[in-house]
Formats: structure tokens, C-alpha cells, sequence
């Protein structure tokens, strides 16, 4: 039992600190050949520094993916995203994406009920995402712009500059969700953003995948 507690509590630990190394995505700027109705996604440069949303995917028994995913404003332009995700399905399900979606997630928890990604400038999904050419991404498809998940644990810190902490505009995340898809886009986990402290979200997960873990055990 102590030994697996501290493995646990030591993987997660690891996987925390690796993300906390936060690499910035090139800044490009808009080029011909918009892609969304409204034009290319534009760059946030007055994001309120400091704010910090966070969603944390709950501890349930409709699936094994337990983690966060943490949003801040940086230095007034973008914002620096830390991804922890572990106990995510077999690999053969994937590769796994993760997107901002428009809408929260209901009181009954339903990551089916959520509508579409965030797009405020219509882009749809008619083709996938250039990760080279991220504001002909849609705001939202996060994993399109910085990267897919091929493991079943995750960790990433990058800079989005297209996302935005600042209220009131369309490309703000703190009113909205975060959804884990299969390749096939099937909805694993789900979990709305709020305006919180990063510790206690990190140990609320830790906890949740702690918990989850000595109930294996007791089986």
C-alpha cells in the first residue's frame, strides 16, 4: 500500500514538473488565405496577467482519466497552458486530442451535451488544424495547434497567443470547457474551467487519482 502510494504521488509529481517548463509557440502573424469566416484568429495582447483558470476532470467512474489543464495570462500577450493528463485508454484508441469547447459542461456532467469546439471565427473543422500556421486554427483545438497525445500519460507547457483570459471576447476560456476525444472524436473527459488557485487544483487531482487507485486495489 505505501509503495504504490508513493509511486503514485512520484509519477504525478514528475509529470507536474515537466510541464511546468513552458515552451512558447512561435508568434505568427497573419497571412493571406484567411481560413475562418470572420478572418484568421487574432492574437490577445491585453490578457489580464496573473489570472489563472484551471479544469480539473473529475474523479468518476466513467473513465480513467484523471488530470488538468491549467491557463494563465502571459505577460499581457497569449497564454501559458499546463497539460497533466494520466491514466488515459488504450493506445490504440488514440491518437487522443483535447479542444476548448464553447460551451460548459451541464450540472448532470454529460461531456456529450457540450456543443462545438471554440471557434469564434467559424472556421469549422473542414480540414485539420496546420500547427504551423496556428491562427488558421480554430481558438479552441488546442492539440491541433501544440501537439496530439500519444501516451497514456501527458505532460505539456506551451504558450497559445489566440486563447485569451480576458472576459467578454470571444476567444475567452474561463466560460468554457476542456474535452479529451479519441482519434475517432469520441468524448473521454470532460471539465469546465474557473477562475482558481493552481495548487489546490493540482492537489485535487493528485488526490482524485490517489483515491482511485486504492480502490483498484481493494477489488
Amino acid at each position: 500500500m505505501r509503495f504504490v502510494f508513493s509511486s503514485l504521488l512520484g509519477n504525478l509529481a514528475l509529470i507536474a514538473a515537466q510541464s511546468s517548463v513552458i515552451s512558447s509557440a512561435p508568434y505568427v502573424s497573419h497571412a493571406s488565405g484567411a481560413t475562418g469566416l470572420l478572418g484568421d484568429a487574432a492574437a490577445i495582447s491585453d490578457n489580464p496577467v496573473g489570472d489563472i483558470y484551471t479544469a480539473v476532470l473529475p474523479d468518476s467512474n466513467k473513465t480513467t482519466i484523471r488530470g488538468f489543464i491549467s491557463a494563465r495570462g502571459y505577460t499581457g500577450t497569449g497564454v501559458a497552458f499546463e497539460v497533466v493528463l494520466v491514466g488515459l485508454p488504450h493506445l490504440s484508441l488514440g491518437p487522443f486530442t483535447y479542444h476548448i469547447h464553447d460551451q460548459p459542461i451541464p450540472l448532470n456532467g454529460s461531456c456529450a451535451s457540450i456543443k462545438a469546439h471554440l471557434d469564434p471565427y467559424i472556421r469549422g473543422e473542414r480540414s485539420p488544424c496546420d500547427s504551423t500556421k496556428p491562427h488558421t486554427c480554430q481558438v479552441g483545438d488546442l492539440s491541433g495547434k501544440h501537439g496530439v497525445i500519444i501516451t497514456s500519460s501527458y505532460s505539456a507547457g506551451y504558450v497559445d497567443y489566440y486563447v485569451s483570459t480576458k472576459p467578454g471576447i470571444g476567444a475567452f476560456l474561463g466560460n468554457r470547457s476542456i474535452v479529451v476525444h479519441t482519434s475517432n472524436n469520441s468524448r473521454l473527459a470532460c471539465a469546465n474551467f474557473s477562475l482558481s488557485d493552481p495548487v489546490t487544483a493540482i492537489a485535487s487531482t493528485m488526490n482524485g487519482c490517489i483515491l482511485r487507485s486504492f480502490k483498484e486495489m481493494d477489488k
